[in-house]
């Protein structure tokens, strides 16, 4: 669970560098291109962080569910 996590931050982080290189570029062609991309990190991480919420409901569904052991 923590891997895709982490992978969430590493394309957040590669948005943020995407953008960074679209302000610091002269070209608008590379500007909207560096733009898009990073439009693209943001839509993976957001998929990322929806896949690892939803498999931790899971999990936590599978944990209410199991019966307490009898001691």
């Amino acid at each position: 669970m923590l891997d895709m996590w982490n992978r969430a931050e590493h394309y957040r982080d590669l948005a943020d560098e995407c953008r960074r290189l679209a302000t610091s570029t002269l070209s608008s062609q590379m500007k909207k291109r560096y733009l898009l991309m990073a439009k693209d990190y943001i839509l993976l991480a957001d998929v990322e962080e929806q896949a690892h919420a939803s498999c931790t409901r899971r999990r936590l569904q599978k944990i209410s569910r199991t019966p307490e052991p009898l001691t």
